[in-house]
């Protein structure tokens, strides 16, 4: 069991504001300390940012048994979810420390001030003096950092996630269900074309946004996405890799038909559907399901490929997942995200901590004067 203590500081509230970090294992010992001034901010905000930035440092350590001290009785009840979160800005911040609370065994404590003096110090030692990081807690920082001056540093050194769906097909003209478990149907003469402006658009996009070239291209086995695939291969020069976690969610009995004819014909299970992501079609996938094989491929490509840039090649469906692992976002995700055929989307994942999005998307390329 480590313990830590942070403090949040706001002179003014809202005023400059900082927060301060202390780290200590069973026996007493200093772990880390540490602290970073925040700007104009309240106290709130700035005991929230104190207790991500104790969080994001111990994803880069061993430690998993952990008990977080604060004096804010109302960030430790927040995060507890025992008390409601009314500020948009506070719940974006609990949201964020709820998805670090995940990786570790955690107990939050609150206690009297007079029992959080170092890292209380912490913090305005960093108001007073500026940034700084004890010895003790020293991580290196990765060589490239997320573009915002607003969003934490990182250890990890980012992995690019080029997105892209497949091009149009007869079923996507003739908006018919086209499942991972159906027919496996190639492009159209439209799709073709889509293709190759879409393989022609990503080096410029990555150039645009100063990101590495295409190192890797990782493709669902699907006809249609291996005909999309191959024409950036063409482009890039790069060995296709076929992976079935990319295919298109399975539709089951459902693949083929049309949704208006399934409103008719099946609207109780289409609504049963609709209402809960672990119900699945007769025969076919949850969106539950589909998101455990999209997430564990796309943890793989990151750790594999630090630095370099790779290609997914996929469907509507898995797009909408890897969006929604990148935007940490709810699953109204999966309905609220249009990924157009030939579209390009591009992440930049600093391993699981943080994520930047540059396109989602994006079809200029596709548009013919």
């Amino acid at each position: 069991m480590i313990f830590v203590y942070c403090d949040g500081a706001s002179r003014g509230n809202p005023g400059p504001a900082s927060y301060g970090v202390h780290i200590e294992d069973e026996s007493g010992s200093t772990i880390a300390d540490f602290g970073e001034a925040l700007g104009n901010q309240t106290n709130n905000y700035a005991e929230y940012q104190g207790v991500i930035a104790a969080l994001r440092f111990l994803t880069a350590t061993e430690h998993r048994l952990v008990t977080i001290r604060l004096d804010s009785k109302l960030v430790v009840e927040q995060l507890s979810g025992r008390w409601k979160v009314k500020s948009p800005e506070i719940k974006e911040l609990v949201f964020e420390a709820s998805q670090l609370l995940g990786a570790f065994d955690v107990k939050l404590e609150w206690i009297p001030r007079e029992q959080n003096t170092f890292a209380d110090a912490n913090a305005n030692a960093a108001l007073d003096d500026g940034d700084f990081h004890s010895d003790a807690s020293a991580v290196p920082f990765s060589i490239l950092q997320p573009r915002s001056i607003r969003a934490p540093r990182q250890t990890t050194e980012p992995t690019t996630l080029v997105v892209i769906r497949h091009g149009s097909t007869k079923s996507t003209s003739a908006n018919l269900i086209a499942g991972g478990d159906g027919e496996d149907i190639g492009l159209s003469e439209k799709g073709l074309k889509e293709a190759m402006l879409s393989a022609a658009a990503v080096s410029p996009l990555l150039q645009f946004f100063d990101l590495p070239p295409v190192t890797s291209i990782i493709n669902s086995p699907m006809k249609r996405t291996t005909q999309t695939a191959e024409a950036l291969s063409g482009t890039e020069g790069v060995v296709l890799v076929p992976d079935e976690r990319l295919r298109e969610i399975a539709f089951g009995e459902w693949d083929g038909m049309s949704m208006d004819s399934m409103e008719i014909e099946s609207s109780h299970e289409v609504s049963k559907w609709r209402a809960s992501t672990s119900q699945r079609p007769p025969g076919g996938e949850s969106v539950q399901d589909l998101e455990k094989r999209v997430s564990e491929l796309v943890s793989e490509a990151v750790l594999d490929n630090q630095g370099r840039t790779v290609v997914l090649v996929t469907h509507m469906m898995p797009s909408r997942v890897i969006a929604k692992l990148a935007q940490r976002s709810a699953d109204s995700t999966y309905w609220n995200i249009n990924f157009a055929p030939g579209g390009i989307s591009i992440y930049r994942f600093f391993g699981a901590g943080f994520v930047e999005t540059f396109a989602i998307n994006s079809c200029a390329h596709l548009i013919q004067g």
